[in-house]
């Protein structure tokens, strides 16, 4: 039964379609576990670690990071092409590199370089911050450091400055302007760095974020202005710098579809410039992969139809069926995707603090009340009766029979004839009624709307300890779906539906739609904690997320563990801190000291004794996290 139940949790939360074999449940524990290499021999138990990482002293929420995915993730990447390469009898290579903007942690940047040096895997910048970061990494003497994004002078001359240093940089050139620039620049260096040209193309993407691609786009060149840049560059002598075409149809691309259309028109565009006698041999397709959300390998939004094989497969095949057809040899094709290996690498883990629901409080018998006490009114008596005798022939009706009694209910307390106790007696024997007609209507063929609609209202909500505009904001800004799911208690079937509430002040800080492969979800089905520890995971969110967040309500970044796998076991390598009070305010222009020094103004009138005891409580407060603490034993005021 335990294990019908785990393969039954394993359909439920959709776990082996999204996963991409980094996740999975425990058969025999019920929690879930890790593969950080992409083999399920090698198990990290994530209930387990959170526990280790406590008994350290990081408070949830936490964030586990697993660097070993993002080696596993470049080398399956880079893999797919190098069997594509292969496949198609290609003479080109493929040359990856990282977008900053996906995850701009210099821990995650490190382990980008660290782990993709052996495949020459380089970086992208989109601003003069990411390129001062990125040059000062000692990168594979292959790998490329490809700039893209609008540059003004000192972004430009960082440009040549990573040239003299000996690194592949290439400046991709987003208008003539910039164009300008590079070349009077050139007569200033002894080296200059390759230059690039994006070009806007008629193919659009597909997703959230097909904006980005078209003629419409606010990146790249038109035709006209590509044949005006190359004229530009041919007049300043600077033909054998010119290296490389760069296009982008946008990030999560949903359709393979609509890579096969822009890949086509990109080599087309490529052969005829090369047909023009300059030396190009690279073309930059832009990032985009789509990662598969929801498992359900749909054109979905949070989904993409294709595998990352396949997509290699047709990128590798399109560019080089139209080389040859042109006659033009194969160029190195520079891959910009980040998402597909940034989103796996972590999880955001937090523990519910309380369940929420409509029948709030406890049960009226216990308060000693009753609605069929003689002073009562009739409508109590009346909605008593419905919940004894409803049944599954009559629940429509008798649904409707309470409906009207309840509404009359506070008509009459508003009007003064009823007082708090009925109020609250008739509350909750609604709820119950409504549960009843819940239960019956989902024995139906169909549920009727009005149920449906019934049970989104129904639903439970967890307070997790986190916030849903620090940790994942693109559910809240775009609607973006990331698995959830519990870690542990799988083993048991989840007996209440919830939606999620994080703990901000906001009432956008709520999650209320939920990955399935069929459909989207308003509820996601959970356990009764029952006062034991019941954590929530939610998955795949390494790539922007972090490069996103704000700190809303002044909750700023949680504390992080990060893990590696050793062998068969696994080992806790860093341990980090998140983001205390005082730094948050610091950040944010307030004076801490200054702070203080007004407390202690306004606590004059009290003995210096109480005082120094007060302050050193708010100093205590200070350094903590701003997240809810785990209950602790309530001190008592000083006197």
């Amino acid at each position: 039964m335990f294990r019908r139940q785990v393969d039954l949790s394993r359909e439920l939360y959709g776990i082996d379609g999204w996963s991409m074999g980094y996740f999975s449940i425990g058969e025999e524990s019920g929690e879930v576990c890790a593969h950080p290499l992409g083999d399920p021999a090698v198990s990290v138990r994530l209930p387990e670690v959170i526990e280790k990482a406590k008994a350290a002293g990081l408070a949830l929420p936490l964030i586990l990071r697993f660097p070993q995915i993002i080696a596993t993730q470049l080398r399956r990447l880079d893999q797919a092409f190098q069997d594509a390469i292969w496949n198609c009898n290609y003479q080109g290579k493929h040359r990856g590199v990282f977008p900053f903007k996906v995850n701009q942690r210099r821990e995650f940047i490190d382990n980008v370089v660290y782990y993709g040096k052996d495949l020459a895997y380089g970086l992208e910048v989109g601003s003069k911050t990411e390129f001062v970061a990125a040059l000062s990494y000692s990168l594979h003497e292959d790998a490329l450091l490809v700039c893209n994004g609008f540059k003004d002078q000192e972004f430009i001359e960082l440009g040549f400055i990573g040239a003299q240093m000996g690194k592949n940089i290439i400046m991709v050139v987003e208008g003539p302007d910039e164009l300008k620039k590079i070349i009077e620049q050139s007569k200033h260096w002894p080296q200059c760095p390759e230059i690039g040209m994006r070009v806007k193309l008629y193919s659009r993407g597909a997703g959230k974020w097909s904006k980005s691609s078209g003629d419409a786009s606010k990146f790249g060149l038109t035709t006209l202005e590509l044949l005006h840049g190359l004229k530009m560059i041919e007049e300043a002598h600077l033909a054998d710098k010119f290296t490389m075409l760069h296009f982008h149809i946008g990030s999560q691309i949903t359709e393979i579809k609509r890579v096969k259309n822009a890949i086509k028109e990109a080599a087309r565009v490529y052969c005829k410039v090369k047909k023009m006698g300059f030396p190009l041999s690279q073309l930059d397709i832009g990032g985009g992969i789509g990662v598969d959300y929801d498992g359900s390998k749909t054109s979905f939004h949070s989904s993409a139809n294709y595998s990352l094989q396949e997509f290699a497969n047709d990128v590798i095949y399109q560019i080089g069926e139209v080389c040859n057809h042109e006659g033009i040899e194969h160029p190195d094709i520079i891959t910009e995707s980040g998402r597909v290996v940034a989103a796996y690498h972590s999880v955001v883990v937090t523990d519910i603090r309380e369940i929420q629901s409509t029948e709030a409080g406890p049960p009226f018998e216990q308060l000693g009340l009753s609605p069929k006490d003689e002073k009562r009114h009739k409508n109590l008596k009346e909605l008593q009766y419905i919940f004894e005798h409803i049944n599954r022939k009559n629940h429509v009706e008798y649904y409707h029979d309470a409906i009207e009694y309840y509404d009359e209910v506070f008509t009459l307390f508003n009007l003064g004839y009823i007082d708090v106790e009925e109020r609250a007696i008739a509350e909750q024997i609604f709820y119950r009624i409504c549960q009843q007609a819940l239960r019956f209507s989902s024995m139906e063929p169909h549920m009727l709307e009005e149920f449906e609609e019934l049970q989104h209202r129904m639903v439970s909500k967890y307070l997790a300890n986190f916030s849903i505009f620090q940790s994942i904001p693109d559910t809240w800004a775009i609607d973006q779906l990331f698995p959830v799911m519990p870690l542990s208690h799988h083993g048991e079937k989840p007996t209440l539906k919830a939606n999620i509430v994080d703990i901000t002040c906001d009432s956008d800080g709520c999650l209320e739609k939920f990955i399935d492969r069929r459909d989207v979800r308003s509820v996601l089905d959970l356990h009764d904690p029952k006062g034991l520890n019941y954590y929530l995971g939610f998955f795949l969110v390494g790539a922007y997320q972090e490069s996103l967040a704000n700190e809303h309500n002044l909750l700023g970044a949680i504390n992080e563990v990060e893990i590696l796998a050793d062998g068969m076991d696994y080992k806790i390598n860093k341990l980090t801190e998140g983001d205390p009070i005082d730094e948050l305010l610091t950040a944010r222009n307030y004076d801490t000291n200054e702070m203080l020094g007004n407390y202690e103004i306004q606590l004059r009138d009290h003995p210096p004794a109480e005082t120094a005891m007060l302050l050193a409580k708010v100093q205590k407060i200070l350094q903590s996290l701003p997240y809810l603490s785990s209950e602790g034993k309530a001190e008592p005021p000083p006197h």
